[in-house]
Parts: structure tokens; C-alpha cells; sequence
């Protein structure tokens, strides 16, 4: 009778252990997920084989893939990820999270997940090297323009409702881009990414993506006393460098765009010393 108690007790322990090990299917287990993700980018960041950097991101997107639509997800941080972001727009009915991926030959690629409060996922691919004219051209999640996104602004005119973006793309070792894109929802959940709204002159683009050399720093934020996206103006160092962005930089003058009835406008040449 003592052996079979005994038996009885370890098969109980076993039980009991697998409980703890094993959540109950249905509950996400984010902390334990988040620790998994942490410690691929851990290894992408020391490997120097782009094969293996790839192979342990699509890790990563797997892991995303499997939790974000767990409904505990989207108000969850992330926030021991130092690799990834998550970002918020001011109403909080989605967010991004986003990263890069840097590869030997000075390039980088771009990954994401839009997370709709409705439950919704959508994974963002880019294809930002396959876009021609990337300024003049309307996006899906599927064909996206890759960047890390740092600020998402709303704004509103008549029945449209647009999200603006601020992002950089670090893009390779002679130029950095800085972009600001736009994110709209139509009727029925798709998604786009673009929209002809940034007035330059007689002139609307679909997205403006600033390219500036590498070594240099370029301003692009949002002013909340302004109300104005406020950037440097970039020039070449030379007249005959024009066109040549590795030569581009801040030349000490500030340009800006402001909303109104649903067109971003550009200003030129704003007073914002002691702003910065």
C-alpha cells in the first residue's frame, strides 16, 4: 500500500508541475513570450551571419504572430524589449510594433505589426527597396515603406480621419532617411498607408521622406505649442552636390508642415530658436 501512495503522490507532483509549466490554453503567457523574444534579439545582435540574423528573426515574427492576438496583448508593453518599440496614437485604438534588422553589407530591413483594439493583426512587410516613386505611391501592410516609427499624430477633417507618422530609416552606411507617412483604416478594416495630402507648393505628395548623409542629425518632430511638424531644411555642402544626399545636412533653418482642412501644409523658414 506504502509503493502505491508513494506512485500515486509522484504522478501528482508531475500534474501539478506541468500545470505550472504549461498555460492553460487560451490564457497567453506574455511575460514568458516576451522573455523568448528578448533573448532572440539578444542572439541577433551578436551573431554576425545574416542567414542566422534572419532565421532568428522569423523566430521573433512567430512569436509575435502566436500572442499579439491574445486580447491581453494590446495593452501590454513590451517595454523589456530593447529592440522593439510599441507606440500608441493619442485616441489608443492601435498601435505598432516595430523594428529593424541590420545586415552586414550596411543595409537594414524593417518588420512590424499593426494591433488593432478590435482585435485585428496585420503584419507589415517591407518591400521599401521595390518602390519606385515611394513619394507618389499608395501602400498596403503587404507592400509597406519600412521605418521605426517614434510618433503618431491624429488628425481629422470632415469624415476622414488620417494617422500621421514620424519615422527614421537608417537605410545603409552613406545616407539616413527620415519619413513621414501616413496610416488611414477604410470601411471595412483594410489598411493604407499614404495619402496625397502634404501641400509643397503646387505640388501634393503622398509621403515625404527626407535623405540626408549619415554622419549628421536631422530634427523632425512635432511641436505641440506650434501645432507643426517642425524639421531641419537639408542642403548639399556644395551647389555641385545637388541630388548627392550623402552630402546633404541641416544648413541652420527650419521648415514645417501644419494641418488644415485636411492637407498638410508646408511653412517655410519658422523662428524656432531655443525650441530644439
Amino acid at each position: 500500500m506504502g509503493k502505491r501512495i508513494k506512485k500515486i503522490f509522484f504522478f501528482l507532483l508531475l500534474y501539478a508541475g506541468w500545470l505550472v509549466t504549461f498555460p492553460v490554453a487560451g490564457q497567453a503567457d506574455l511575460p514568458g513570450t516576451e522573455r523568448q523574444i528578448a533573448q532572440l534579439f539578444e542572439r541577433i545582435s551578436k551573431t554576425a551571419s545574416d542567414g542566422e540574423k534572419i532565421s532568428l528573426n522569423d523566430s521573433v515574427r512567430i512569436l509575435f504572430r502566436n500572442v499579439l492576438p491574445e486580447k491581453e496583448a494590446f495593452l501590454y508593453p513590451f517595454d523589456a524589449l530593447r529592440y522593439a518599440g510599441k507606440l500608441y496614437p493619442p485616441d489608443s485604438t492601435f498601435c505598432i510594433i516595430n523594428w529593424n534588422l541590420a545586415l552586414t553589407d550596411g543595409t537594414y530591413r524593417y518588420y512590424g505589426f499593426i494591433c488593432q483594439k478590435n482585435g485585428t493583426v496585420t503584419e507589415l512587410q517591407d518591400h521599401s527597396s521595390e518602390i519606385g516613386h515611394p513619394q507618389d505611391t499608395l501602400l498596403t501592410p503587404a507592400g509597406w515603406y519600412g521605418a521605426l516609427y517614434y510618433k503618431i499624430l491624429k488628425n481629422k477633417w470632415r469624415n476622414h480621419t488620417w494617422y500621421t507618422l514620424l519615422g527614421i530609416d537608417l537605410h545603409n552606411a552613406l545616407t539616413t532617411r527620415k519619413i513621414i507617412d501616413v496610416l488611414s483604416f477604410g470601411k471595412h478594416g483594410g489598411i493604407r498607408f499614404g495619402a496625397p495630402i502634404f501641400e509643397m507648393g503646387d505640388t501634393l505628395l503622398t509621403r515625404v521622406i527626407f535623405e540626408f548623409n549619415a554622419q549628421v542629425a536631422m530634427l523632425l518632430h512635432y511641436d505641440e505649442e506650434m501645432e507643426m511638424i517642425v524639421f531641419d531644411h537639408l542642403s548639399p555642402a556644395r551647389p555641385d552636390y545637388q541630388g548627392l544626399y550623402q552630402f546633404y545636412g541641416p544648413d541652420s533653418s527650419y521648415d514645417g508642415f501644419f494641418f488644415f482642412k485636411g492637407r498638410w501644409h508646408l511653412r517655410k523658414d519658422l523662428d524656432v530658436r531655443n525650441r530644439r
